[in-house]
């Protein structure tokens, strides 16, 4: 007879679990984000999640990466082709669901090293799959799902801060302004047009609207690079195919003239949404 199939959100659980033991075996810090290291009051309803995520303090991560490899992780995709903010990669393991772990949070214009102390001074136990695992404060549980929520295009307003009393809202809006997420925080609930004049506007103005294409990706990113390096670092991703998106999208790893294809198409696709907003503007 077979062996019953675990359900996921079981399976997501023994994750989180498993991932505390590999960081407590390194001498990691890990703090477990979203999914079950959310509080069940900061949910309207059941929420299962398919996938683990943790934020590892940045002076550990690459002794927690050496330890996910010894434990049998593999990695699946890379930090910088996993989302434009190059926050997390994701791991795969034989036993467990899909993990991602983060070196950074988006939204907090702060250097990793503090957001990551600043989250970690005020941190909670939460049992998760039998095992006491880090997780954010209250406030920080609020702040991290509510700046999620930022990046959904409108689509996934937070819950957590719907069901938040008006004084753990006061006391998230100062850790985002300890954090510098304000303008992250903003976009998530509403109140973005108060912060038109900060640098990272353009950034949020598209992940928080439902209209806009690429182009407009690349062009708020673009203009809201605090750098010259920075600027030029967006411009190379912007001609650069994300070969692991292509290869999500073949089912198989992309050979040369399928990356070329995709480069090709690339440049038409930014070339027509130029064009469209040439004529948008003289209309």
């Amino acid at each position: 007879m077979a062996a019953p199939e675990v359900p996921i959100w079981a399976l997501v659980h023994l994750t989180h679990a498993a991932l505390q033991r590999t960081a407590d075996r390194a001498s990691v810090d890990l703090l477990h984000i979203k999914g079950p290291a959310t509080r069940s009051t900061l949910r309207a309803g059941r929420h299962d999640s398919t996938d683990t995520d943790v934020l590892v303090r940045p002076a550990h991560l690459e002794k927690f990466l050496a330890a996910l490899a010894a434990d049998g992780w593999t990695l699946f995709t890379e930090f910088e082709e996993g989302s434009p903010f190059g926050h997390a990669a994701n791991f795969t393991h034989p036993s467990w669901t899909y993990a991602d772990v983060h070196r950074h949070l988006p939204g907090p214009r702060l250097g990793a090293d503090a957001v990551f102390d600043l989250l970690w001074r005020d941190r909670e136990p939460a049992e998760i799959g039998h095992l006491m695992c880090p997780a954010p404060s209250l406030v920080g549980q609020v702040l991290v799902q509510t700046l999620h929520s930022a990046r959904s295009h409108g689509l996934e307003p937070s819950e957590a801060w719907e069901l938040s009393s008006a004084d753990v809202r006061d006391q998230a809006r100062a850790l985002a302004r300890e954090l510098q997420a304000e303008t992250a925080l903003a976009a998530a609930i509403g109140e973005l047009d108060a912060h038109r004049g900060a640098p990272d506007h353009a950034l949020w103005e598209y992940w928080s609207s439902s209209d806009n294409d690429r182009l407009d990706e690349w062009a708020a990113r673009y203009r809201s690079a605090e750098s010259t390096a920075e600027r030029w670092r967006v411009l190379r991703q912007a001609m650069h195919v994300n070969r692991t998106h292509l290869r999500l999208r073949l089912g198989h790893e992309p050979g040369p003239i399928e990356v070329f294809r995709e480069q090709c198409a690339r440049i038409w696709h930014g070339a027509a949404s130029g064009l469209r907003r040439a004529r948008k503007g003289r209309s």
